[in-house]
């Protein structure tokens, strides 16, 4: 395959800037035919994977995290509604969270070399994306998602960790969280999904389309990146001793069977809100002044190298 290799200096706090040799050196020797091109501001992969399509690149690579590939995933949906072009998803994880490629079988943060190898073997398999409509003040957003989407504290818990400049991993999501739980107050939400509606005060509202966010939580444990469906998981309102005994079971998946989560599978799902809500996708904070975001599943919508 014609390749496109697109680097985020910047990712995994700097680290994927400093791989870069290691990088070029690791697709030099694997006979690979490509072209590398970095991103020097947020949004700058999907304006350089646009670029990719119209050369004619059969696979463009997000060198990064989460919201590295979420740009990347928008440059290919987006281009190929635009007639502009077609291309597989690459991915090399060097990002802060890497929370998308746990869903996936022989990947692991850090593993540029098993990440190359994979490139210079070329499958790939079809997986599923999320697509939104958030309507913030007078505007109205779409963007794609591979991983997951948050409305609530865990899109706020995104707003946090864009602050917490000296840890990675999930070390700098539980400081986000810490900082998110301080100030964030719930609101009253609505949540509509096929067919089904769910109204009270909710801590957030999780879609996902993979199994964990925020950098290692397991949010979703039964989601499937490619069977048409997304996970829900709705957490009502906690007291703050409620707060201390139910965090620790995010990491695990156990909390799905407490009375106070809502947990459900859909193909469409819409959430509304009096007031105001900040909402992330793949760990990147698309509003926080949401009032209503609708979504719906594109199965299939983008070919993945494996």
């Amino acid at each position: 395959m014609k390749t496109c290799v697109i680097l985020n200096p910047a990712a995994g706090r700097g680290a994927a800037g400093q791989r870069r040799g290691e990088l070029e050196a690791a697709l030099r020797a694997s006979g690979l035919e490509h072209t590398l091109v970095t991103t020097h501001a947020r949004g700058g992969a999907t304006e350089l994977t646009y670029q990719a399509l119209e050369r004619g690149f059969d696979c463009v690579v997000a060198v990064g995290g989460d919201g590295t590939i979420n740009e990347v995933v928008n440059g290919i949906v987006g281009g190929r509604e635009r007639g502009v072009g077609d291309a597989a998803l690459g991915i090399v994880p060097l990002g802060t969270g890497s929370d998308f490629i746990k869903a996936l079988d022989g990947f692991a943060a850090g593993d540029l070399h098993g990440a190359v190898a994979r490139l210079a073997a070329g499958a790939t398999r079809p997986v599923d994306v999320g697509r939104i409509v958030v309507e913030a003040g007078s505007r109205e957003l779409t963007r794609a998602f591979i991983n997951g989407l948050g409305a609530g504290i865990d899109a706020q818990v995104a707003v946090e960790v864009g602050k917490v400049t000296w840890l990675t991993g999930i070390a700098a999501y539980m400081v986000a969280s810490m900082r998110a739980l301080a100030s964030y107050r719930p609101g009253l939400m609505t949540v509509r999904y096929d067919g089904k509606e769910l109204r009270r005060r909710l801590y957030f509202a999780t879609l996902g389309n993979g199994r964990f966010q925020g950098g290692g939580f397991l949010l979703t444990p039964s989601g499937q990146i490619d069977d048409g469906l997304l996970d829900l998981c709705a957490v009502n309102s906690l007291r703050p001793d409620q707060v201390l005994r139910y965090y620790p079971k995010l990491l695990d998946g156990t909390h799905v069977g407490l009375p106070v989560v809502t947990t459900a599978q859909a193909r469409e799902v819409e959430i509304a809100s009096p007031v105001p809500f900040p909402v992330a996708t793949d760990g990147e904070v698309v509003a926080t002044d949401a009032t209503r975001v609708v979504v719906e599943t594109a199965p299939g919508a983008v070919r993945l190298v494996v």
